[in-house]
């Protein structure tokens, strides 16, 4: 068990994963690993519909656990949002999602983790903290923010977000400067306290210059997948 992570290695049918030891270390976007069909209730590719027999062996899609032929489940892809250690095999229309995961994974990630300023706005009290610098945690779980020279006491400091306490987020874009191209510039978080989940916060993140288009668009990503994890309205986000 890797004791930093809070992780453990788990081998299943399909494959090996490095899984939470409990919710407290959970990757705020992660799936959980679909049960497979079983073998009796498969007779032909799901895909393909070719029946299954000696020479052509059916084959589990890691992330939906369907049968398909080796033709229709030939994709092997890194499927991180299951905790799978290696690439595994796919079918089409899950590669394809696996895909653009990766992406998010490789690229936005990295960017949410590098700090970007804001201007920052408790709502429900109507009160400004100034400007701070904001990333995402390396565990991908909390919305850390930094002050210059500590200007800011915890007393007067924004809350801290735990991205498995958002219930509501709302992006607001800007057009006037992009030849009508949505460019999202400020957004608001609607989160449970950490200490005390029966109360809400609602902080605003405003952008403070051009440099954190790239940060905003990767966080609404993110939220993207953290709703869709939790079963939730993807228009929520």
């Amino acid at each position: 068990m890797d004791v930093i992570s809070g992780r453990k290695l788990d081998k299943s049918a399909s494959g090996l994963r490095m899984i939470p030891v409990s919710d407290t270390f959970a990757c705020p976007f992660a799936l959980s690993e679909p049960m497979w069909v079983s073998d009796k209730e498969c007779t032909a590719c799901v895909s393909c519909d070719k029946s299954f027999d000696f020479f052509n062996r059916k084959h589990h899609c890691r992330r939906c656990g369907k049968c398909f032929c080796d033709r229709c489940c030939q994709h092997v892809l890194a499927l991180k949002r299951m905790y799978f250690v290696d690439p595994v095999r796919q079918c089409y229309e899950c590669a394809v999602i696996s895909k653009v995961e990766m992406e998010f994974y490789d690229k936005c990630l990295k960017i949410l983790m590098s700090e970007c300023e804001f201007t920052i706005k408790d709502d429900i009290q109507d009160k400004s903290f100034g400007k701070a610098k904001c990333c995402l945690s390396n565990d991908n779980r909390k919305l850390l923010h930094s002050f210059p020279r500590s200007s800011t006491s915890m007393s007067d400091s924004p809350k801290l977000i735990i991205l498995s306490k958002i219930v509501w987020v709302n992006f607001m874009t800007d057009t006037s400067n992009t030849k009508s191209q949505k460019v999202v510039t400020c957004v608001s978080i609607k989160f449970k306290d950490a200490e005390d989940s029966a109360v809400l916060h609602q902080q605003t993140y405003e952008s403070v210059d051009k440099m954190a288009a790239p940060w905003l668009s990767s966080f609404k990503r993110a939220m993207k997948y953290l709703f869709e994890a939790r079963g939730d309205d993807e228009s929520s986000a």
